[in-house]
Formats: structure tokens, sequence, C-alpha cells
């Protein structure tokens, strides 16, 4: 491809006009604010899903059990990267992100209208882990094809500004799932919540996958897809990745080990660790999540800008040793007070040292790979990684837990898998800020 992205007409590119550059910014991020508004709020009213399809003796059992099936949502989340990945490379990302976020607010609206165990017996949880496994796929599909999207309408300068957005997306979601969790906590019972009041959430997803899916068919196509399709001459770019960029797929792998046990720890699993482990009252928890999230959403950003202006690498350097380095004694803190205001300061400033990570990380896993295999050889090995480490993370840390009666085994197991991150920022990644993206 001889054409590049900064001899194109304003109106195509992400340019200075702030309408152009909100709407695209909106398709962009819709499908992640859906598909982590419905991946948090299961973790919110994990107790309550937890009593009200897997019963059992014990409590902690019925728990793990439904981290489990929580889990299974990221062991689909693969299928939805080969699948997805093949198609958002071969019809476009815009017609991709079409179908994922359609898809992810069906499954999740069945899950507010399901039947308990109580009322269906074994067919409940069959039901419940089989739209799981529907909105794994959804999420799959949608992440590599969305961070694709931003970075190809965004400029050479701005890029990791305008990927954080991914995040910031996802971020928000998961805020939504917060703050409407603090809602009802504070409105309503503890036996309300787990009589109904949780199913307020999953049905409210549909109204935003409504949403999505007629804003996404509004806009464009990228500009860059529609150049690498009228010149590429791969039949399959699936296997394009696979045999001509593999060095890429595991540094990505691996890139993503450790900041998606981060990610799902500090910022979805901590209304249950507040609440269940440390035995502080469940709005605590939620309030606080909702404070990290916010923390992490301002943060993004402004690494994003110093991303573009001083190189990927130093910024997911300095986040991925701040990880490992403090995190231990961040957690230490926050299981060892009574004080709201220094949890506050904790979650926040753990939060922001994830975001100095997780933004940089984003864009630079998408400039890993050319224009014409980007979506599926960036989306297969971070929906691996999800099923390998996001998928297991709740249910893990909660097992640990319950053997060791140590709360501090959080920290232990985040900094342990994002030191695998840290390596691979070391060892395997090299710079990609100046890399060309449209080629």
């Amino acid at each position: 491809m001889t054409t590049n992205l900064q001899t194109q007409s304003e109106d195509q590119v992400l340019s200075n006009k702030p309408e152009k550059r909100n709407k695209f910014l909106v398709a962009g991020i819709i499908g992640n604010i859906l598909e982590w508004f419905d991946y948090g709020i299961y973790g919110f009213f994990a107790v309550a899903i937890s009593a009200n399809f897997f019963p059992a003796n014990d409590p902690m059992v019925s728990l793990i059990l439904s981290f489990m099936v929580f889990g299974l949502g990221f062991v689909a989340r693969p299928i939805g990267g080969f699948l997805f990945g093949y198609f958002g490379d071969k019809i476009g990302r815009k017609n991709t992100l079409s179908i994922t976020v359609i898809l992810m607010g069906i499954s999740t609206f069945i899950m507010g209208i399901l039947p308990t165990y109580a009322q269906i017996g074994l067919a409940a949880p069959i039901i419940l882990t089989i739209c799981r496994l529907l909105q794994g796929i959804s999420a799959g599909g949608e992440w590599g094809s969305a961070v694709s999207f931003l970075g190809e309408y965004a400029k050479p300068n701005n890029r990791a500004f305008i990927v954080s957005f991914s995040q910031v997306g996802s971020a928000a979601g998961l805020l939504l799932g917060s703050l409407l969790g603090l809602l009802i906590s504070n409105i309503l019972s503890a036996e309300a919540i787990n009589d109904w009041a949780w199913r307020i959430a999953f049905l409210l997803g549909i109204v935003i996958a409504i949403f999505g899916y007629f804003f996404r068919r509004g806009v464009d196509e990228t500009p860059v897809f529609k150049e690498t399709k009228e010149s590429n001459d791969i039949n399959n770019p699936l296997k394009e990745a696979f045999k001509n960029h593999k060095i890429g797929m595991i540094t990505c792998f691996l890139l993503i080990s450790g900041a998606f046990v981060t990610y799902w720890l500090i910022l979805s699993f901590m209304p249950t660790y507040i609440s269940e482990f440390l035995k502080l009252p469940i709005n605590a928890g939620f309030s606080l999540t909702a404070l990290t999230l916010v923390s992490y959403m301002i943060s993004l950003p402004i690494a994003g800008y110093f991303a573009d202006k001083f190189g990927r690498r130093p910024l997911m350097l300095l986040g991925s040793g701040g990880i490992v380095l403090f995190s231990y004694p961040l957690f230490s803190i926050l299981a060892n007070t009574d004080s709201y205001f220094v949890m506050a300061i904790v979650v926040c400033l753990e939060a922001m040292i994830f975001a100095m990570f997780q933004a940089p990380n984003t864009v630079a896993m998408s400039e890993l790979f050319p224009a014409k295999v980007r979506v599926s050889g960036f989306s297969v090995p971070y929906q691996l990684g999800s099923a390998v480490f996001a998928g297991t993370t709740m249910m893990i840390a909660t097992w640990l837990i319950s053997i060791t009666g140590n709360v501090l085994m959080v920290p232990i197991y985040m900094c342990l898998t994002m030191c695998l991150s840290l390596l691979a920022t070391i060892f395997l990644y090299k710079e990609t800020k100046d890399k060309p993206y449209d080629q």
C-alpha cells in the first residue's frame, strides 16, 4: 500500500473536527462499554447469582461455582477471536462490530429473565452457562476490531491517546455496573437483591446494545481497511497471521497475561473481596470500585498522551514494574485499615499505576501487526490470554484465600502474573511508536 494516512483528506480520518472525532470514538467504544458492563455486573452480583443458580450447603462453594461459569465466558472468547478476527480482516471492522454488539445484548437480556434453579432445576445453570459462552464469543470478537477501528482512524501522533479510549470504554462499562450496584445496594435490602433486584442490570444491557448497533451502522469503514481490501490478496488472514507473525502473537499473549489478572482483581473483584473477605459492607465495595474506575479512566488518556510523546515501552515498564513493586504493600494497607479515606487513596493509586501500563500496552499490541492481518493477529493471542488468565482470575483468587486464609494472596497472585508482562516488555517487545499503521 502506497497511500499513507497522513496524506488522506481530513474528512476521512479522525481529524481536528470535534463532531467527527466524537462520532468515531463513540462508535469504537460503545461495544466495549456494553461488553464490560455485562461482564462487570456478573462479578458485582456474583453472590446473588451463586445463591440463585448454584445452591450449596457451603456459600463459598456456591461462589466458586458462580465464578467458574463466569470464567467459561472467557474460555469462549478465543472462539470469538478466531471467528470474528477473521471476519474483521475480511468484511471490515465496522460490520464485525455491528454483529458483536447485538450478540452481546441478546445473551445478556436472556440472563436477566432466566428462571432460577429453584424454579426450573438444572436447566437454569445450563442456560446461564450457554449465555455466558455467547457473551464470551461476542466479547472475543469485539475487542480486536474495536481497537483496530480506533487506531486506523487516529493520526500517527495521537494513536495511543485515541486507542486508550477503548480501555476508557471498558472501564466506563464496569463503572456503570458498579454505580448501578451501589444504587441498588443502598435502596434495597440484601434479601431483595438476592431475590430479584440483581436482574435489573442485566435487563438494561439490551438498551445499550440497540443504541450501539444503530450508531455503528451509521459510520464509515476505516480508510485503512478500504485500501487494504483493494490491494490485499490474502485469502485467509488468520492463517497468514500464524504463519508470518508468530513472534508478535507470542509477545501479545505475554503482554496481556498480567494485565488481565490485574484488571479483574482491582476493577471487578473488589466488591466481593471487600464484602466477603475484608468483612466490610457491600456498598463500601461498590463505592471503592467506582472510585477506582474513575481514577483509571482519568489516567488512561494521560498515559496514552505520554506514550505518544515518549514511546510505548517506557510507560509499559513503569506501569508493570509499579504493579510488581507496590501491589503487596498497597493491599496490606487496604487489609489493615479502618479508614475509608485511606482505602480510597490505596485503590486509586493502584488504578493509576495500572493505567500507566495498560494504555500504551493496548496500542502497542495492535501495532505489532500489519493492517491486512491486524484483527486476526491481535484478537487470537489476546483472547487466548483472556481465557487462560482473565477467566480464572476471580475463581483462583477466591480459592487461594479459602485454602490459605490469607487475604493478601490477591496481590501476590497479581504480582506473579504481572512479572510475565514485565519480562515480555523487557525482552520481546520492540518499540512500535513510529511503525507504519496503514501497511
